[in-house]
């Protein structure tokens, strides 16, 4: 093999290693079109400039755009609970529904009342569930959070859950959105 064949191979791979696809490229989440199935009620997510919901539809869960807001949701007191329904020191789960949109929520009574939290796990999305009294676990990758304070226990998760302004009166429990 004489040294030009051996240049002439070394700039071809060097090429081909610029124009090729990066692996960035090939590992990088799938798009996402309004229509499209989904998994989890609720989940949003932004592709690009886009947002998308998950929401029930005739067919199933399916994705729907959303516009982007720049301004607050208005908020809303909604009856999620009967005062009865919930025991104290262990957690009961809800769908509230605000402004035209669903949310996940968690409820606990502690020694200071009732506290609400958003389901969805502040690592990748997945709804937690009661573990044991005054834990709540993620089912996906094990995160721990506290039930009271909705702080995590145990990662992956970073941060905590987020809270919802809760009260209780006349026998109902109240959760702000």
């Amino acid at each position: 093999m004489n040294r030009r064949s051996v240049i002439g191979m070394l700039a071809t791979g060097f090429v081909a290693f610029l124009f090729s696809p990066s692996v960035a490229d090939a590992t990088s989440a799938p798009v996402i079109r309004a229509g499209d199935t989904c998994k989890k009620l609720g989940r949003r997510t932004t592709d690009g400039s886009k947002t998308f919901e998950c929401t029930k539809t005739g067919a199933g869960l399916q994705w729907k755009r959303v516009k982007a807001t720049t301004t607050q949701p208005t908020t809303s007191e909604v009856k999620v609970l009967d005062s009865s329904a919930l025991v104290a020191g262990r957690s009961a789960t809800a769908i509230v529904t605000s402004g035209g949109r669903n949310f996940a929520v968690v409820l606990t009574r502690t020694a200071g009342g009732v506290v609400a939290f958003n389901r969805s796990c502040t690592h990748q999305g997945s709804l937690v569930n009661q573990s044991s009294v005054n834990e709540l676990t993620c089912p996906s990758h094990g995160a721990v959070f506290n039930a009271s304070t909705g702080a995590v226990i145990e990662g992956p998760a970073a941060r905590a859950l987020t809270q919802y302004p809760a009260t209780e009166r006349g026998g109902s429990i109240y959760v702000t959105i």
